[in-house]
């Protein structure tokens, strides 16, 4: 398996809108298979719910699993 890491920069709190160069950042998060956010322990947890909003709001699902999908009737896809 490969793996890459990439150290991306920070996430503003706007991001998902189009501040700064936040569509590019999370564009790069979004193809992505997993995200590890790194926080600053001496800031508020404030923070941690900024970039998890701004994450969610362009439909990153953090902690959660897959959304199951019915075709129809009996039948789902796994995502």
């Amino acid at each position: 398996t490969k793996i890459q890491l990439l150290d991306l920069p920070g996430i503003i709190e706007g991001a998902s809108e189009g501040k700064g160069r936040g569509r590019q950042v999370i564009a790069v998060a979004k193809s992505s298979d997993i995200v590890l956010m790194v926080l600053d322990a001496s800031k508020s947890e404030g923070h941690r719910q900024i970039l998890t909003k701004e994450l969610e709001a362009v439909g990153l699902r953090l902690n959660k699993r897959p959304p199951q999908v019915s075709l129809c009737e009996g039948i789902f896809l796994d995502t």
